[in-house]
């Protein structure tokens, strides 16, 4: 081979009119760039897009992007998996795309004074990065600066926007499980509010969007101290009461009612457990879907009679759940509770028949297995411990007895273990 044959025509040979073509055909092959592409390129990505940001105009944006990304490397902490590390903020291409296009836009806004877009699409940012379970710590962060920017907005929208933050922000805190906080953005919205009607995505009002919010959060903290002072949980279900009652929903009312119904069966105010039971029965009747939780309130009202020393009524309020569970052999929730609850409450009169006796351990059986059906298994384990104390009760007797010679011949610690079984 020649070193002629190495020369590649229209490269290395100039031939009379065929420059153009070969300049044009080259310039195909190369891509067009940008001068901010070549920046992209050559810097860090998270360095180019903040400088582009700053070039157009938009320095808070700027700025904002690299705060984010300080505040990340400072309290949200390092993993060990490289595809989760890829996908922080600095290292995110799309999520730095996302938030550029989305910040100038939210920034352009602000500067046109137009204050309402800007709050809207803080809001808008922080809805889209909720949905994120490891951007939930940026989604916080833009729902804040959503609230701090509502200040700007005039006097008139104020309220709307504050609110209307304050409420999709407490819905986060509580997917994350904060609901003293999310109790206090909501009762902050909620006097801020002060009567004034404005709309949510569902169509409802936004007070009663609070307010039913506000009944969940206070719901949830009631449970989660109920093993505090007895005050702690009761001041928690007095407020959702309250706010249940704000909403003029029935199921809302009906569940508030029967919650604060068994609070007062707990403290011992039977009487005035019955009145609410009464309400929860009436508003879930209204709401006609709400089976489950009529049963439910049937089954207490037993309960309260029960201690009330009433067995008519309780042995009526037994019969009418009876009849409403009939549903053919199927598995029902509802009459699981009832038999296990019945068989509680017959239990705590201390049966004598052996008949009786097996027949309670039968009904026990049969909503444990029910319980077990349904994913309860707190419950289920608990019909069937007290099964087991039922059926073993017989027995006992006899077997204790058979006990008392080994125990006075090994220790007095194991002869009064066998009284006290017995109940000598």
């Amino acid at each position: 081979m020649s070193s002629g044959d190495l020369v590649r025509p229209g490269l290395t040979t100039a031939f009379s009119g065929q420059l153009v073509d070969i300049k044009f055909r080259l310039r195909k092959k190369v891509p067009k760039l940008t001068a901010n592409d070549v920046r992209r390129a050559r810097i860090p990505y998270y360095e180019a897009i903040t400088s582009e940001l700053y070039e157009e105009g938009y320095v808070n944006a700027a700025y904002l992007v690299l705060h984010l990304i300080e505040y990340e490397d400072k309290y949200v902490r390092p993993t060990s998996d490289p595809l989760v590390e890829a996908r922080r903020l600095r290292h995110s291409r799309s999520l730095l795309d996302y938030l550029r296009e989305s910040l100038a836009s939210t920034e352009a806004d602000k500067q046109a004074e137009r204050f309402d877009g800007e709050v809207c699409q803080l809001l808008s940012i922080a809805g889209k990065l909720e949905r994120d379970p490891e951007k939930q710590w940026l989604s916080r962060q833009f729902f804040l600066i959503a609230l701090d920017r509502c200040i700007d907005c005039s006097q008139a929208k104020r309220i709307k926007w504050d609110t209307l933050v304050r409420y999709h922000y407490a819905k986060f805190l509580v997917e994350q499980r904060n609901y003293l906080e999310a109790m206090k953005m909501l009762e902050r919205a909620d006097t801020t509010l002060e009567g004034n009607v404005a709309a949510v995505e569902d169509g409802e009002s936004l007070s009663i969007a609070i307010s039913t919010l506000l009944f969940d959060v206070n719901r949830r903290l009631a449970e989660d101290c109920k093993m505090s002072p007895a005050w702690i949980p009761e001041q928690y279900i007095r407020d959702a009461h309250k706010a249940a009652l704000k909403t003029s929903k029935p199921s809302i009312m009906a569940e508030s009612y029967f919650a604060y119904g068994k609070f007062l069966f707990w403290k011992g105010q039977y009487q005035e457990a019955l009145e609410m039971y009464y309400h929860a029965f009436r508003q879930a009747e209204l709401d006609g879907e709400m089976e489950e939780l009529l049963c439910s309130v049937i089954v207490a009202r037993a309960a309260t009679f029960h201690r009330l020393k009433q067995p008519m009524k309780c042995e009526a309020m037994f019969q009418l759940v009876d009849r409403r569970t009939r549903n053919g052999g199927s598995p029902s929730l509802c009459r699981a509770n009832y038999y296990y609850t019945a068989a509680t409450l017959e239990l705590e009169d201390e049966p004598t028949e052996p008949e009786r006796i097996e027949w309670l351990a039968d009904r026990l059986r049969q909503a444990a297995n029910t319980f077990r059906h349904f994913g309860q298994q707190d419950k289920a384990i608990a019909a069937r411990c007290l099964e087991a104390l039922v059926r073993g009760q017989q027995r006992f007797g006899e077997y204790a007895t058979e006990l008392l010679p080994p125990a006075i011949s090994t220790s007095d610690d194991a002869l009064y273990r066998v009284i006290d079984w017995v109940g000598f």
